[in-house]
């Protein structure tokens, strides 16, 4: 999926906050193959804050560390059983307690549209009531369902200019 850019001036000129997220797909992630009858909707974010580096206490330079953040959407939309993820590619989340603690509330606030199971009669009905956003038509059984997600936020401060990046896959 295409990365996420919101670029946030503080006021300062020279200081520059972004954020660009990224979804993960755990390693050990179960697959489910879809009927020909069947659709799946995922969780649609509702404005979710990025996080943002502490108010103070972060040194001038750090290097790039991608700290990921595993939770499962409910069937209420809210981001539960938030916690760090080990993963490759993801940095141990003890080495930065701050931008751990950030990330993680960050995330424990986040809301979504749920995720949504869709089970159509058949295949030509589901070809041709599915819309891709959601559950459509008058023959289609819907549930919410909860799902498992994974996000990184990469943190760096480069000439005392802080950067949050995280990107969907």
């Amino acid at each position: 999926m295409s990365a996420l850019v919101m670029a946030l001036a503080s006021g300062c000129a020279h200081r520059i906050d972004s954020i660009d997220q990224r979804m993960l797909l755990p390693a050990s992630a179960a697959r489910y193959d879809m009927a020909a009858h069947q659709a799946f909707v995922y969780p649609v974010p509702k404005d979710n804050a990025a996080p943002v580096f502490p108010a103070e206490g972060m040194p001038r330079e750090l290097a790039p560390v991608t700290l990921c953040v595993a939770f499962v959407v409910d069937e209420e939309g809210r981001a539960t059983e938030v916690g760090p993820l080990a993963q490759e590619g993801c940095s141990d989340p003890v080495l930065q307690p701050a931008l751990r603690d950030i990330a993680l509330a960050t995330v424990s606030s986040w809301r979504f549209d749920p995720a949504l199971f869709c089970d159509y009669p058949d295949a030509a009905t589901r070809d041709r009531d599915w819309n891709g956003y959601g559950c459509a038509g008058a023959a289609v059984q819907s549930r919410v369902v909860p799902v498992s997600l994974a996000y990184a936020f990469t943190f760096e401060i480069r000439e005392g200019r802080q950067r949050v990046a995280a990107a969907k896959r």
